[in-house]
Parts: structure tokens; C-alpha cells; sequence
């Protein structure tokens, strides 16, 4: 009896001793058949990584010649196109190397960029209460509902009709927008330079759209509304409501080109947004 319990004892322990054995002898063979798949796994990953990395320098450097090249052929392609054309820009957005751009191209297409005017932000109450000071100051108007709808067509007229310079002084020195330029002719050819760097801004309701109906009803003949093709806000939406033509990579050699032909008179909305109904101008003859 004694023999037999001592068999099955040893038995039993015999049978654990080759489970574990078992155990162990399998449980090293799938960690070093992972660990193997994984260092294979991870040499995959590094190698495409790398190719990824190489295809990617790769276009760079094509959209940097891409770029030279536009900005070596943009000035030829408008050359003349604006001839004697008195031209003003006005700023309503936060981008002046957008408003930069847009002047270089008008004035490579030969046109005279009579004045650059930057509107600054009215969105704050402080702002509000210089521009009912300003606008009485101006026109002896008091208790007006819209101050600011007041000044933005103060400011229209004087730029389309190159009367009143006085007033676009006073407006200046109450910090509330910036003169640079002639403004004692017509200026019957606008470029709108739009674009916010923040998401929240009231400036295309209280501005844009204001001054737009302003300088059609001061006379301008041709309206263009342009901003740079990284605007965090973008005003060529706004702009569509008052059809009015748009560019909205003026940061880019073929967006300057597109406004050339935009302010010779052709109609369109040019860029590379979804806003966009063609990349150029169809006088080109590419990007339909």
C-alpha cells in the first residue's frame, strides 16, 4: 500500500515536472520567435520610414523649383497687363505680406498702386467708441445707430473719389486705421486684402461686406477680394456673397497672376481652396 501511494506520488510529480518543463521549453521558444518578428517588424518600419523620409525631401525640393520657376515666369506672363491703371489696396485682414504680394504683382503688371490703406480691428468697445468720435469729429453727426458702417463709407469715398483726405487723417490719428500713398485722385480699381489669423473675428461682417456695397456705391468699377493661401479665417466666402472675383493663394505666384487678370476684368473665383471654382485665369489657357 504504502509502495503504491509512493508510486503515484511520484508519478504525479513527475507529470507537473514535464508540464512545467513544457511550459518553460514553449514559452521560450514563442519569446524568441517574437522577439525575432518584432526586430523584423521594426527593420521593415525603419527602412520605409527612411524611404518615406527620402520621397519627401524629394518633394520638396520639386515644390521649391516649382516655386522659383513661378516666380520667374509670373512677372512675364502680366507684364503691361495693367498699364496705367491707378489701383488702391485696402487691408482688412491680419495679413501684410499678403497686401506686400499683391502690390509687387500690380506693380510687375505695370499698374499704379496709388495707396495701401489698412482698416485696423473695430471689434472692441473701445474701438467703437474712437470711431463715434471720429465720425461726429468728421461730419458733425452725432447718436448715429452704425458708427462704423458710417466710417467704412467715409472711407470708401475717399479712396474712390479722392476727396475728403482730411478725413481719412482724422480717422488715423484716432489709431483706426493706417494712410500710406496718394489719395488725392479717383481710385476706381480695388483689391480687398483679407484673411484672419484667428477663427473668431466679426471684422468681415462689420468691414468687408460693408465696404464692398460702399465702393460700389462710390462708383469703383472692379472689385477684388484676395488673402494668402494659409488663412486661418478665410473672407473669400464672405466675398462669394457679394460676387465679387476672388484669389485665394495670393502667397503663391500663380495666385498673384490670377489677381493680374482678375483686376484687367476677368471674372472668377481663382486658388486652390474648395472655395475656389479654378486654379488660373482661362485667358491662360491651363488649370481648368
Amino acid at each position: 500500500m504504502l509502495i503504491d501511494l509512493k508510486y503515484h506520488l511520484i508519478s504525479l510529480v513527475a507529470v507537473f515536472l514535464a508540464l512545467a518543463v513544457g511550459i518553460l521549453v514553449g514559452s521560450s521558444f514563442v519569446a524568441g520567435t517574437s522577439v525575432k518578428g518584432l526586430e523584423k517588424e521594426f527593420v521593415k518600419l525603419r527602412i520605409q520610414n527612411q524611404q518615406q523620409q527620402n520621397d519627401l525631401e524629394v518633394m520638396r525640393d520639386q515644390v521649391a523649383s516649382y516655386e522659383e520657376f513661378g516666380r520667374t515666369v509670373a512677372p512675364i506672363l502680366v507684364d503691361g497687363k495693367l498699364a496705367m491703371r491707378r489701383i488702391a489696396l485696402i487691408q482688412t485682414g491680419d495679413y501684410s505680406e499678403a497686401t506686400q504680394s499683391a502690390k509687387f504683382i500690380l506693380e510687375q503688371a505695370g499698374a499704379n498702386v496709388a495707396s495701401v490703406t489698412t482698416l485696423s480691428n473695430a471689434d472692441s468697445p473701445n474701438a467703437q467708441n474712437r470711431i463715434a468720435q471720429a465720425v461726429e469729429q468728421i461730419t458733425g453727426e452725432t447718436q448715429l445707430k452704425d458708427p462704423a458702417a458710417r466710417m467704412i463709407e467715409i472711407v470708401a469715398n475717399c479712396i474712390a473719389t479722392g476727396a475728403n483726405r482730411y478725413a481719412l487723417d482724422i480717422l488715423e490719428k484716432n489709431d483706426l486705421l493706417t494712410t500710406s500713398g496718394d489719395y488725392d485722385s479717383k481710385a476706381l480699381r480695388i483689391v480687398l486684402v483679407g484673411g484672419g489669423r484667428t477663427r473668431a473675428s466679426l471684422q468681415t461682417q462689420n468691414a468687408d461686406l460693408v465696404l464692398i456695397d460702399k465702393l460700389k456705391a462710390a462708383g469703383v468699377v472692379t472689385i477684388v477680394g484676395v488673402e494668402p493661401s494659409d488663412a486661418v479665417n478665410s473672407y473669400i466666402p464672405v466675398y462669394h456673397r457679394k460676387s465679387i472675383p476672388t484669389v485665394d493663394d495670393i502667397d503663391q505666384p500663380m495666385g498673384q497672376v490670377a489677381l493680374v487678370f482678375a483686376v484687367a476684368g476677368e471674372t472668377g473665383n481663382f486658388g486652390v481652396k474648395k472655395s475656389a471654382d479654378r486654379l488660373m485665369p482661362t485667358s491662360l489657357g491651363i488649370g481648368q
